[in-house]
C-alpha cells in the first residue's frame, strides 16, 4: 500500500527582507532592534511550525500504512526527530545555560 507521503517534501517558507541580526545591531537604534527581534521570533516560530507539519504528515503516514509504517514512514520519522532537536521556539533572548558542577 503506497501513500502520498512518499512524494511529500519538506516544507519551505517565504523569506522576509534581510534584517541585521540582533547581535550586530546598535542598541541605541530602537527601530533596528525591534525589527531584529521581530525577525528572530518570526523565524523561530516558522521553524517550530515546520516541525508541526512534519508531525502531521507522520501521523497521516502511520494511519495509512498500518503495520508497514516502520518501513514506509521511516523518512518522516528521521525528519521529525531532527525537527524535535533543532526546531524549537527560542525567541530573541538567548538564555545562558548554567553549567552543573
Amino acid at each position: 500500500m503506497t501513500t502520498t507521503s512518499d512524494s511529500w517534501e519538506y516544507p519551505t517558507h517565504r523569506k522576509f527582507e534581510d534584517v541585521t541580526p540582533l547581535s550586530e545591531v546598535d542598541p541605541s537604534d530602537k527601530a533596528a532592534v525591534l525589527r531584529s527581534r521581530a525577525l528572530a521570533v518570526r523565524e523561530s516560530w516558522i521553524n517550530a511550525m515546520e516541525g508541526r507539519i512534519v508531525q502531521q504528515e507522520l501521523k497521516k503516514c502511520y494511519r495509512a500504512e498500518g503495520v508497514n509504517h516502520y518501513q514506509n514512514c521511516r523518512h518522516l520519522v528521521e525528519l521529525y526527530m531532527t525537527a524535535l532537536k533543532e526546531k524549537r521556539v527560542e525567541g530573541w533572548r538567548k538564555v545562558e545555560k548554567a553549567e552543573s558542577a
